[in-house]
């Protein structure tokens, strides 16, 4: 009884311990394969074709921005809102007039502000 007992908690014990191996291992395999697809994305803000900021983007925030437009674009205005507000919609119309360029070559956001149209007037709420 006794060498049954052992041998189930010795069996126990080894698939514990490949559970935690195959987790972690799978674990490294998915971060490093984001980690070459979503690396080295920038979001930049230019103006007079100076940068005015060039933020680096996490590879896990880029694979959330590349994934969804609507955080893209509350992501790209909080970068922005220290120089300018944005006058138009960010993603449809922003794109249309140059204002936002997405280049997944070079792995840019871009917010060109000379592109902003102006604004519309009226009060802020």
């Amino acid at each position: 009884m006794r060498e049954i007992l052992d041998f189930i908690i010795q069996t126990l014990l080894a698939e514990l311990i490949v559970v935690v191996a195959g987790f972690l291992l799978a674990n490294y395999i998915l971060t490093y394969v984001d980690k070459r697809r979503f690396g080295g994305w920038k979001a930049l803000v230019t103006r007079q074709g100076k940068t005015l900021v060039e933020r680096p983007i996490s590879p896990h925030k880029a694979k959330e921005l590349l994934q969804e437009p609507a955080d893209l674009v509350v992501f790209l205005k909080g970068v922005v809102s220290s120089y300018e507000t944005i006058n138009c919609d960010l993603w449809d119309e922003g794109q249309k007039i140059g204002l936002l360029r997405i280049d997944k070559t070079q792995r840019t956001f871009t917010v060109d502000l000379d592109k902003n149209p102006p604004g519309k007037g009226g009060s802020r709420l």
